[in-house]
């Protein structure tokens, strides 16, 4: 079963976009009792689930730099797009890392990462310089702190 998407284009601001249009379509449709409106937000959906699951990853990565170029030009929207990609990913990396070029010591790495703080989650804080990225940890129940990253030496104030 983990190696059904390999080969696949998986999700991308585009099937997101198309996802939630789809679910607000549903909505509408079922608060509005609209019989076609339902059958038009099923139709986005599956289209949203076909780009996912397609192989044709150079004709979905055409169709998505499209839609961002074209989000692009609207005020709000086009700033929510752009930053989509990277906010949805974790601190640790997304499961699409080995697909990027990830070596299996940087999987190592963000799995003892992820081990580490989990362990201690109850008297630790977990931060994320937001210059270099290190992901940093300060005492919980401490108050307000200012944290300096021992890597780029940035000051940043935070609540623990």
């Amino acid at each position: 079963m983990q190696d059904f998407m390999n080969g696949r284009y998986g999700a991308d601001e585009l099937s997101f976009s198309l996802g939630v249009l789809g679910i607000v379509l549903a909505l509408l449709a079922t608060i509005f009792s609209v019989r076609v409106l339902s059958l038009i937000a099923l139709a986005v959906l599956i289209i949203a689930l076909a780009r996912s699951f397609s192989k044709n990853i150079s004709a979905r990565r055409k169709e998505n730099d499209a839609f961002r170029t074209q989000a692009a030009k609207i005020p709000v929207v086009g700033e929510r797009i752009a930053n989509m990609g990277s906010s949805a990913r974790s601190a640790y990396g997304s499961a699409s890392t080995a697909a990027r070029g990830a070596t299996k010591e940087d999987l190592k790495r963000q799995a003892r990462t992820a081990k580490k703080m989990w362990k201690e989650r109850k008297t630790k804080a977990f931060l994320k310089c937001p210059t270099c990225g290190t992901m940093l940890s300060v005492p919980k129940g401490k108050g307000r702190l200012i944290v300096t990253c021992p890597k780029c030496k940035t000051r940043m104030e935070t609540k623990s």
